[in-house]
């Protein structure tokens, strides 16, 4: 038998749109909970995406210690 009823309304935090958004500007890797819950992605598109945040991660890691020694050294430069 087939029920009548409506869908239940998808969470906003677990759509597409605010799922990208919370993992590449948000919250980064700590986002991946609400990616793995959504249903709108296939498993595929899960691991794809699992593994862009990740390296993207890595990336702003490497990053943020190449400023940290950059300005270290400029500190050292100038004796402060």
């Amino acid at each position: 038998m087939l029920s009548s009823a409506p869908a239940a309304e998808l969470k906003w935090y677990y759509r597409p749109v605010w799922v990208l958004i919370l993992l590449f500007v948000v919250l980064g890797p700590l986002g991946l909970p609400y990616l793995w819950r959504s249903p709108r992605f296939s498993r595929n598109g899960k691991v794809v995406l699992t593994l862009l945040v990740l390296l993207y991660t890595a990336l702003l890691v490497d990053e943020t210690i190449q400023v940290f020694r950059a300005v270290t050294s400029e500190m050292k430069a100038l004796d402060f």
